[in-house]
């Protein structure tokens, strides 16, 4: 055929550089003195209980953890993924604090949380049938989440829940 080539021979779609591993980022860390890792979380802390509105807690503690993380580790990559992780960790902590409220707005009971697990094992279930067969993993996951789907909301549609 012409103009067609290995796959070898073809330039890759996307050229990442690489990035520290997590190990030496974690040693940034323990390498940094510990002044500066006090004053750090010490003002992060003091955002968190000073402020009585919960997104202006957020946005403030998530910009000191952007800078503060970006200084210590000295990758915007890093420092991203550490103030992820403090986002995440600051919603599950607002989430128990006022469980009982989100229950009653977003309609969470027993058969709701029964569901949603169910969901999850059967979308498990035939990604781990569908790497059996030889289906890829990645594309795997997506096109059983979407068969799953597919069923949930049909038996949704056909038997709906009476409270």
């Amino acid at each position: 055929m012409a103009g067609s080539a290995s796959p070898e021979d073809s330039e890759p779609l996307f050229v990442l550089e690489p990035l520290p591993e997590l190990s030496g980022v974690i040693d940034s860390f323990t390498a940094t003195n510990p002044l500066v890792l006090l004053a750090g979380f010490g003002a992060i802390l003091y955002f968190l209980t000073r402020n009585p509105d919960p997104i202006n807690k957020l946005w403030t503690t998530s910009l000191i953890s952007i800078v503060f993380n970006f200084y210590v580790t000295e990758s915007m990559f890093y420092s991203m993924i550490f103030t992820c992780i403090h986002i995440l960790v600051f919603f599950l902590v607002w989430a128990a604090l006022r469980w009982d409220e989100l229950k009653a707005t977003l309609g969470i009971d027993r058969a709701r949380i029964l569901s949603i697990v169910s969901f999850i094992v059967c979308t498990w279930i035939l990604t781990v049938l569908g790497t059996a067969i030889g289906m890829p993993a990645t594309s795997g996951v997506v096109i059983c989440a979407c068969v799953t789907a597919y069923i949930w909301w049909t038996y949704y549609s056909l038997e709906p829940t009476t409270v």
